[in-house]
């Protein structure tokens, strides 16, 4: 390795001479021309980072790639089967509800006339049966 001072004056500007102050002399070092990397001895550039960038070369043999376009399609398809039937169930509880509460009304209904016409008929009205403590 060859080091080379290169003193300041060498380096400096023209308006910088003037100044009085002393600088450090700078030093340089360069490799021996014996340690520096032999050309590659290929017919093609070597390839820069921006180059790298840029370029598109084809791998073979690579791992299996999906296109992004066909993903995002499938993705949304399962949230449209999802959505679909969580519709589908909600819709069918509200019609097992509607279904009870209409056959829940017509027993209320039913119970209202029976006591209707017993007024009417002067019997007494039975008291409604009390619900135990134990369930329904």
């Amino acid at each position: 390795m060859k080091i080379d001072i290169i003193p300041p004056s060498a380096t400096a500007a023209p308006a910088a001479s003037t100044s009085n102050s002393a600088a450090p002399p700078i030093v340089a070092a360069s490799a021996p021309a014996a340690a520096a990397p032999a050309p590659p001895s290929s017919t093609q550039p070597t390839p820069t980072v921006d180059d790298r960038s840029t370029a598109f070369r084809a791998v073979e043999g690579g791992p299996q790639m999906q296109s992004g376009e066909k993903l995002l399609v499938e993705a949304y398809a399962a949230i449209w089967i999802i959505l679909f039937a969580l519709i589908l169930l909600s819709w069918r509880r509200q019609r097992r509800l509607d279904d009870r509460m209409a056959m829940l009304e017509g027993a209320i209904d039913k119970a209202r006339q029976a006591e209707a016409r017993s007024v009417t008929m002067g019997e007494t009205p039975k008291p409604p049966p009390q619900a135990h403590e134990g369930g329904t």
